[in-house]
């Protein structure tokens, strides 16, 4: 079972299937299995390895029901029966302390069908839980899982270097796993949540990591997710290198020019954002996307369609020499309009302000 775990992490296609059949024969061995096996706490402890592996709890319940188990930790069993009743409360509350002499497989094994649930109480605990997987089992697929399922927690802890490193360690040991997609989603997620913590240069060394045709669709997640939280300075440098990635793989870059392009409404570059997205083919995006779409473009005719707000006119030597350009996006008035005759807000202030909030509102309703 664990070398058809190990190949499973390793990318093997082939192991999956293998492995589901090796569990199902492990079944039938023991529920043909005497009574007085389960007397060994070596045989019992196999039991609960079995069960928290993907194992059939019916035949674990069966077992536990009926075998005499004196010489194993009453918590054990109760916290294996819990597991396999679903008994989310029950099993973390049973598998908070691990006995002494239990063997490390099932301490990792533990330690990882509690991680999730422990997080919520201490994630602290939860994470130090998951280090010892990775020391303790190297290679395996628990360490995969530890190192998927750590992002999080570290993330919510805030430290940003606990999550460079167990990314850096899973790109580099499991990219061809098959839940890498999980492992993704869960990087992403975390990178979300660290903001402006994490350097854009710093999620390029991660996405380095990655090989390329793994690599696109991990900006493209990291741009939508940038968009969503309004942060669209991440969402255009992010963007960039998806679109420069996909011409390089030749492949489909209209995602990455739709998230290049709304991360651009609302700048100076709002025109060539609109014209960006009238010609992309909405056929080639997901519904979520096509939303997307339609809104940014009724955004970006919004803004150019509104007149741009007029300023007090420069001195005539000053006109003649450098005439004033007025921007919806300026970020500080120029000379000539610096200083207000009254305490009114500068109207230009006001409506550049109205735009991005409604670009900011835009984008998190597009995101649900």
């Amino acid at each position: 079972m664990r070398m058809l775990q190990d190949q499973v992490a390793s990318g093997k296609p082939e192991a999956l299937p293998m492995l589901n059949r090796v569990l199902g024969h492990i079944a039938e061995q023991l529920r043909a299995a005497k009574p007085e096996v389960w007397q060994k706490p070596a045989n019992a402890y196999a039991i609960f390895v079995y069960l928290l592996n993907g194992g059939n709890p019916e035949v674990v319940r069966a077992i536990l029901a009926s075998a005499k188990l004196d010489q194993v930790d009453p918590k054990l069993v109760a916290g294996s029966l819990a597991y396999a009743d679903g008994d989310t409360l029950h099993f973390v509350e049973n598998f908070q302390e691990i006995p002494p002499n239990v063997p490390s497989e099932l301490v990792a094994s533990i330690y990882l069908v509690t991680a999730t649930q422990l997080a919520a109480i201490d994630a602290g605990t939860a994470l130090k839980r998951l280090d010892y997987i990775r020391l303790n089992a190297p290679g395996t697929l628990l360490e995969e899982a530890a190192l998927r399922r750590g992002l999080t927690i570290a993330a919510r802890l805030g430290d940003k270097d606990k999550v460079r490193l167990l990314a850096r360690n899973y790109l580099q040991r499991f990219s061809y796993s098959p839940y890498s997609e999980d492992f993704f989603r869960q990087l992403v997620d975390a990178l979300m949540e660290l903001k402006d913590r994490v350097s854009n240069d710093e999620i390029e060394e991660i996405a380095a990591l990655a090989w390329p045709r793994a690599r696109l669709p991990l900006y493209l997640r990291i741009a939508r997710g940038a968009l969503v939280a309004g942060d669209l300075a991440r969402a255009r440098f992010v963007s960039e290198r998806a679109d420069k990635l996909a011409a390089e793989l030749k492949t489909d870059d209209t995602q990455a020019k739709l998230y290049l392009a709304v991360s651009n409404v609302g700048s100076d570059k709002t025109g060539d954002a609109k014209f960006m997205l009238s010609k992309l083919p909405r056929d080639r995006l997901h519904e979520r996307d096509a939303k997307l779409l339609d809104a940014a473009l009724a955004m970006s005719s919004r803004i150019l369609a509104q007149p741009i707000p007029e300023l007090a006119a420069p001195p005539k030597s000053a006109a003649r020499s450098a005439p004033v350009q007025a921007s919806v996006q300026s970020s500080a008035p120029t000379a000539a309009s610096a200083a207000p005759t009254t305490d009114e807000p500068d109207p230009l202030v006001l409506e550049t302000r109205k735009k991005l909030d409604a670009i900011d509102a835009l984008l998190g309703r597009t995101g649900k």
